[in-house]
Order: structure tokens, then sequence, then C-alpha cells
């Protein structure tokens, strides 16, 4: 299944959030309104990459994590390479994107610069797919039109001065945090009880996590293994007897599996993907919409999806563009450590859906 490198959560993390925010119906869709506004009304879908940087712990942490881990464990594509201003002399020899592959995020840029200017802030994010940096500030309404001016200025300084000039800055006011009730609490307390009954088990058997994809629900449980376990309906039998001791309940276990070798190959390329993607989508002159990838056995795939028409006359000339940072990038010495031996191929697409290109 082709899967966008949206940097950034992948996610369907969002949609399976429904599922981990606990039990009653009522509680979880008030919890996920609260964490969907606390992302800035960001959507759920995996056409939407963004990188967020939170400024506040939060009490849901660890049910969140349970949601997010699949994007987590892949390196979500969620984190982005970017190449600091005080680097510019450094590495103007060094092709685009290889000086984005190990350089500072533009979350931590703008974050860093926020604080030094003593701006409270609450999130930051990157949203390639809406070519977008958010910033929500915290306070007043009066602080809010004081600092919001000021505070854009210094995010569109920061990406004037790494020549990103396809992104927009948006400013918003933070949502007040609400200190959650005591039935909430008690949701929270009784998860948090089952994961670390099944945690506990599944470390006896060398495991430290429930794994990328897990879910908690009244009466059912899942969690992840490699498909190369053999011991897995010992382990589910386990859990279950475990939570009885605990006086937890009766619980259907269902696990999922993943390929290791599989994983493993996309993990090594998340941040390549990645990468390409901020890469290109960063500038106009790339004219890129979208970068997502697949991940099957005969080749890992990439494909970047621009905003050229098949029958522009600069159709050929954008594409070459195109092909040749990918390319450049992509055969350098550090990033080929990186590929290894993997077969790999790159599809350059038209806005309307045609092939630009086949490598």
């Amino acid at each position: 299944m082709k899967k966008q490198s949206n940097s950034h959560f992948n996610e369907d993390s969002l949609k399976r959030l429904n599922k981990d925010l606990i039990w009653d119906e009522k509680q979880k869709q008030k919890q996920k309104d609260r964490l969907m506004q606390r992302i800035n009304h960001l959507e759920s879908s995996k056409r939407i990459p963004y990188i967020y940087k939170w400024k506040q712990n939060r009490w849901m942490k660890r049910v969140i994590y349970s949601g997010f881990a699949f994007l987590i464990f892949i390196g979500l594509l969620i984190s982005s390479a970017f190449v600091s201003p005080a680097m510019a002399q450094i590495v103007s020899k060094i092709p685009y994107l290889n000086a984005l592959f190990e350089a500072k995020p533009l979350t931590d840029e703008i974050t860093e610069a926020l604080d030094e200017k003593g701006y409270k802030w609450d999130g930051v994010g990157v949203e390639n797919y809406l070519k977008q940096v958010s910033v929500m500030i915290v306070g007043s309404d009066e602080y809010y039109n004081e600092v919001k001016s000021p505070v854009k200025k210094v995010i569109q300084d920061i990406l004037d001065s790494r020549g990103y000039d396809a992104y927009k800055v948006k400013v918003t006011q933070s949502i007040p945090y609400e200190e959650p009730t005591s039935e909430e609490k008690k949701q929270l307390e009784e998860y948090n009880k089952i994961y670390d009954v099944v945690l506990e088990v599944l470390k006896r058997y060398g495991y430290d996590s429930l794994g990328a994809v897990n879910n908690i629900q009244p009466g059912s449980i899942s969690f992840e293994l490699p498909n190369t376990e053999k011991r897995t309906e010992e382990i589910k039998k386990q859990v279950a007897n475990a939570l009885k001791q605990k006086q937890l309940g009766d619980f259907s276990i269902k696990v999922h599996t993943y390929n290791p070798q599989k994983r493993e190959r996309e993990a090594r390329w998340s941040k390549i993907v990645d990468t390409i993607s901020n890469g290109l989508i960063s500038k106009k002159e790339y004219k890129v919409e979208m970068v997502g990838y697949s991940n099957k056995p005969t080749a890992f795939t990439i494909s970047i999806e621009t905003s050229v028409s098949s029958t522009d006359s600069d159709a050929k000339d954008t594409v070459d563009k195109i092909e040749k940072t990918v390319q450049d990038f992509l055969h350098s010495k550090e990033t080929k450590q990186t590929i290894g031996d993997d077969a790999y191929q790159i599809i350059i697409y038209s806005k309307d859906k045609k092939k630009l290109n086949e490598s």
C-alpha cells in the first residue's frame, strides 16, 4: 500500500486515536476533540504531513503515544532536516538535499528563536501538504494581538533566510488547557493499569513495548509481534491470565504481526524520504505537492506528485531538475550507506496523475 511521506505524525493515527481514547463514547469524543484542537485542527488524512513541536506535556501522553506509535517507529516521517542559515557558507557547495539530511529541523530553529525573544508559544508545526508553518500563542487576547505580527515576522525571516518560498505562516491563539475531569483521570488510571500489565508480560518474552499497532478497549486488547514469533498463543494466554489475576477483567486478545525485514528497511528509508519530501516541497521551483513511498519487496518506490500538467511546455525541465536533485542525493556516499543493496525507483507524476518519468 502506498504511503505518503507527509512528514510527519503518517499516520491513520488520528483515526486510530478514536479507538485508543479509552472507554465511554462521550468521553472518548471529548478527549479526541481536545486533541484535535491542540494540533490546530489538522486533518487525519495520510496526505496531511505535519511536524509539530509542543511546549507542554500532556496528561494524555501515554494514550496519545499509543495511537502514534507506528508513526514514531518508522520515523513518522514526522521530523524534517533543514540547513541552518549559520551553515550556509559551509554547505554552499554541498548538494541541496545532502545539506538538509544532517541539519537542524526547521521547528527547532523556530522554537529557539521564539524562546530567545521571550514569546509564549504552545505548538509550532510544519504542514507540508498545506505548505504552511503554524504557531500557537499562549496568553490573553491582548497579548496575542500584540505579538501576532512580530511572531509571524520572526518565522518569515527564518524561512526567507533558508530560501523556503513555498510556505506561508499562520499564527493562531492557543486554546486554554483544561485539567481532566475526575472521570477522565479515572479512565486514564484504568488504562494505565491494563497497559502496564500487558507490557510486563511482553517484557518476559523479550519485548519492551506493545508494538507499533496497539489498542486497548473495554473487553479487548491488541498488540503487535513479529511474524517470526512462535509463542504467540502462549503470550496471548499469559496476558489474559495476568489481567484476570489483577482483577482487571476478561479481555479478548488480538495480535497484529509484521515483517521485521520490511520494517527495518522502512525505518532506514524514513529519513531519506523525509528529506526529499521537505526539501522539494519547501521551494517553489520544484513545483512539488506531495512525496509518498511504497515499501514493496521488489523495490522501495518514492512517488513525487507535482503541480505540473503533462502538457506544460516546461514539464520536462521541471522533471529533470527534480530527478537530478533526488538522484544526486541518493547517489551520495552518506545516503548510499543507508540504502545499502535495496532496489529503489523514483516516479514523478503530473497533477493529472500521469507519469512524467520512470527511473
